[in-house]
């Protein structure tokens, strides 16, 4: 399972969701022990990171569907 950002605590779910990989932006220190518990693999692949495509996405959509420009700054953050 991908959730972007900070959506760690979301961890659970997706475990009951019988997903055995678990991807986000974030970690909290409960996160891994959760994620053991659960038997899944998590990775914390960085908020900037797991969100910057869906907003290209998202973006390149509205331009396809509608015909509106979009213009995407990505500044790069080093957290």
């Amino acid at each position: 399972a991908w959730c972007t950002g900070a959506a760690q605590g979301f961890i659970e779910q997706a475990a009951a969701a019988g997903c055995d990989l678990y991807v986000s932006g974030e970690i909290s220190e409960n996160t891994v022990h959760a994620a053991r518990e659960l038997g899944v693999t998590y990775i914390a692949a960085g908020h900037h990171a797991t969100e910057r495509y869906g907003v290209l996405a998202l973006g390149a959509w509205l331009e396809s569907e509608y015909g509106l420009e979009h213009i995407a700054l990505d500044e790069n953050n080093q957290v």
